[in-house]
């Protein structure tokens, strides 16, 4: 297909990358989604944001407020159909309700901003018991001169940056997660990069077999059901994935016999965990990644770039 042999070894390392990433990606996600990580994450942060690690005050009101949890039975259960994401206003409007600082009296929300309305507010804001919360509080009402609007444009902010830090945690926990499941599956399936590279370089007429998918990174749905497609090719085309039949987790040591991975001499152990580690790397970088590098080896000896690409900057030119 391609005149560059470097170029059709480097194409078939990034299908297998792309392969890894799609099922890790998936696998996460499950995970995810049955053990309600992201609704768990979001309770402690709160917790942690507004200092109730006991889920008894503060944050307990909150996740009882419709703002909060519009589908939840409320104070029954604060817990049951808990959100997995809080929009910063709403977040700051429930506050608001809950510490009474929306319901300044009409004389002193008549005059905010004002010295009567900041003292109406500060009287309300003197009431909460926890110091830090107390302080933060009343600093944003002195700031606002009692207005309102912006007491609840300060809490949107000062809770956004709080989320923001924590989606910075579970992008790492995250990324443990699709490392450690990306390195389970390699070993399963025996995706070793340096195995599956050596082959396409010793086999030329291995990579003519495949046949290279181009379709672009999208968000449409649709992507990932013609990436499984493509990825079926690869046991179609003979791509060195995989245990050979009757020698489950072995491999042939310098005489050609078959023995246990386990067992096997030091020069063949390391090669194969050193392969399967860089699978595991790779599946960090995500599908998307995979899909833009692919499309852009394949256009650097294929027909050029689509308009279309040209314009967006996905392809290289060829």
């Amino acid at each position: 297909m391609f005149s560059s042999p470097i170029l059709d070894v480097a194409a078939g390392i990034v299908f297998g990358f792309l392969a890894i990433s799609l099922f890790t990606s998936a696998a996460v996600e499950a995970i995810n989604s049955l053990c309600n990580v992201r609704v768990r994450n979001l309770k402690t942060g709160i917790m942690a944001l507004v200092n109730d690690p006991n889920f008894t005050g503060l944050a307990k009101q909150l996740y009882e407020h419709a703002l909060i949890s519009p589908l939840g039975p409320g104070g029954a259960n604060p817990m049951a159909r808990a959100p997995a994401y809080i929009d910063k206003t709403q977040f700051a409007s429930a506050l608001l309700d809950i510490t009474g600082l929306s319901a300044a009296n009409p004389a002193a929300a008549a005059q905010a901003p004002g010295p009567q309305a900041v003292a109406d507010l500060m009287a309300r804001v003197n009431a909460i018991a926890d110091p830090q919360m107390k302080l933060l509080l009343q600093g944003i009402v002195s700031r606002s001169a009692g207005d309102a609007g912006r007491i609840k444009t300060e809490l949107a902010n000062w809770f956004d940056n709080g989320m923001d830090r924590l989606s910075g945690e579970f992008k790492r926990w995250t990324q443990v997660q699709t490392f450690s499941i990306a390195l389970l599956i390699a070993f399963f399936v025996n995706l070793d990069t340096i195995r599956v590279g050596t082959r396409l370089w010793e086999q030329p007429a291995l990579a003519e077999k495949l046949k290279w998918p181009t379709s672009k990174v999208t968000e449409d749905p649709k992507t990932v059901e013609v990436a499984i497609g493509e990825i079926a090719k690869i046991a179609d085309a003979g791509l060195p994935v995989g245990w050979a039949p009757g020698h489950l987790f072995e491999v042939k040591d310098e005489n050609g016999d078959w023995q246990a991975i386990w067992s096997t001499p030091l020069s063949i152990w390391p090669r194969s965990l050193l392969g399967w580690f860089i699978t595991a790397v790779a599946a960090l970088f995500g599908a998307p990644f995979w899909f833009d590098t692919l499309q852009s080896i394949v256009r650097l000896k294929g027909t050029g770039p689509s308009p279309d690409d040209k314009v967006t900057g996905r392809a290289a030119p060829n």
